[in-house]
């Protein structure tokens, strides 16, 4: 299991608030085409970025980490969108998923919804189609 994390969020255990922690929140990417332009989406909202390579893995971060979301492709390395969210809302009940897919087909994106995906994002202009999906999960974080 590898995973990796802007070094910035590693620096120890963040100040707390109010009660609430001072850290940025995280968004948890899950092997995308499109990794560059996502780490500079995320960078905009100042949120902290970690990566992981498989569905399992991101279950396993899900289970020990507070995260604003996930982003996901269609099909992860080891199992299909609709999957990963079934296995994710038993593991982090409201933990929103994005759904990043290329060509999307209408059927494609209403099965995800249906699943309990929080949104589909068209992965051929990333930029105008997750920054307004990914703000507000980021900002509410």
């Amino acid at each position: 299991m590898r995973s990796r994390e802007n070094p910035r969020a590693a620096h120890g255990p963040p100040p707390v608030a109010n009660g609430r922690s001072a850290a940025p929140p995280a968004v948890l990417c899950i092997q995308q085409p499109g990794e560059a332009e996502i780490r500079r989406l995320v960078q905009a909202l100042q949120a902290n970025l970690r990566e992981c390579e498989s569905g399992a893995e991101a279950l396993a971060v899900a289970r020990e980490r507070t995260l604003a979301c996930i982003l996901a492709p269609l099909e992860l390395p080891d199992m299909p969108a609709r999957e990963f969210i079934a296995q994710l809302h038993a593991a982090a009940p409201g933990l929103p998923v994005i759904v990043i897919v290329d060509n999307p087909a209408i059927s494609e994106a209403v099965a995800v919804m249906r699943s309990g995906a929080h949104a589909v994002v068209d992965g051929r202009i990333l930029s105008s189609s997750l920054l307004p999906q990914l703000a507000p999960l980021v900002r509410a974080g």
